[in-house]
């Protein structure tokens, strides 16, 4: 029996099921009609193992009038159920507060709460956003002319928090984006850069996962790419945010399965690695899937680590998806290289 039985109908009392995300999500990864775009990965674009901090930034097509200070720290205190302190207050408008309630334990013992900041509204450069990035925008229908509509940001992230265990730290970062939301009603979008992640404001208020879950709605995208040298069919898709915590992505190689049901597929394995600590060893087996897209748990999909197919090089953990695998793969336990045949 595979690892990931558990996610796909074991029973309550074994073990939690995740949250199946909407099947309607995926609509535009259908195959666009006329010539795609060719992209030259940049290999040496290498991700860092997890981020020092990560970046919410909260779009708007008018300037933005600024909650006072104690608004903030009212509202991440309801939302994180401690108190705010705040920390700095500077003249040019950055604000940041201390959780109280999260801390983050240094090597001398000492305890420190976690930060939050958040800058003055400022220009935002849309250019700033390659057409890379663009080409991964699948949550948001027509989401380049949607970036290219804004013209302010509102940058938050959190600050001295990396040491918190991740789960605490996508707690703190969710309540933070949570309440800034809540602040700045006239937000349009948030963009993630960790994530590459563009969400309308609607979209972002109606997060349907619970719990310390609900960063994954915000902070990880689902990504789909053609293989243009490669075979028919030939088709990567991984998952991207999961690194900036310091937990490996997912990514999947493969041909002739649909798309649209992979990246559910993806987003529940990923929110399993994430709910459970990274529980899969290499060379363990996922429940896989068959050609309608449906999960069986009599098809078993052999996972491995290694380092990213696709920009930003960083660590991910790959499923090699049986009959329907593309490329070649490391074999486990030292059997080097294999060639996946149909």
């Amino acid at each position: 029996m595979g690892l990931f039985s558990g996610i796909f109908g074991k029973k309550k009392e074994e073990a939690e099921p995740a949250p199946t995300v909407e099947e309607t999500r995926m609509e535009p990864r259908e195959e666009p009609q006329g010539e795609q775009e060719t992209f030259q990965q940049d290999r040496g674009e290498e991700a860092p193992d997890f981020h020092k901090l990560i970046w919410l930034m909260l779009l708007f097509q008018e300037k933005p009038e600024r909650p006072e200070p104690e608004l903030f720290a009212q509202k991440l205190g309801e939302k994180l159920g401690c108190d705010i302190d705040m920390v700095t207050q500077q003249s040019d408008g950055l604000y940041s507060f201390a959780a109280k309630g999260l801390l983050v334990e240094y090597k001398d013992n000492a305890k420190v709460p976690a930060q939050v900041l958040t800058a003055p509204a400022s220009d935002f450069d849309p250019g700033a956003i390659d057409d890379f990035q663009r080409s991964q925008l699948w949550d948001v229908q027509d989401g380049s002319e949607l970036l290219d509509s804004c013209k302010y940001m509102v940058m938050c992230s959190d600050f001295m928090a990396s040491g918190l265990p991740y789960l605490e730290r996508a707690r703190l970062l969710t309540a933070w984006l949570e309440t800034a939301l809540e602040l700045y009603p006239g937000c349009t979008a948030v963009w993630t850069p960790s994530a590459g992640k563009l969400l309308t404001r609607e979209q972002a208020l109606n997060n349907p996962l619970k719990g310390d879950s609900r960063f994954l709605w915000y902070g990880v995208n689902a990504r789909f790419f053609n293989v243009s040298d490669g075979e028919a069919e030939e088709r990567i898709m991984d998952t991207l945010g999961l690194y900036a915590l310091g937990l490996p992505d997912v990514q999947i190689h493969f041909r002739e399965l649909d798309p649209n049901p992979m990246a559910n597929y993806l987003y529940n394995v990923g929110q399993y690695l994430y709910d459970n600590d990274v529980p899969i060893k290499p060379g363990e087996t996922v429940d896989g899937g068959n050609g309608e897209g449906r999960i069986d748990r009599g098809i078993q999909w052999v996972c491995q680590y290694e380092r990213a197919l696709i920009q930003p090089v960083r660590p991910v953990m790959d499923i090699c998806p049986g009959q329907y695998a593309a490329g070649r793969r490391e074999l486990p336990n030292g059997g080097g290289k294999s060639r996946n045949k149909k």
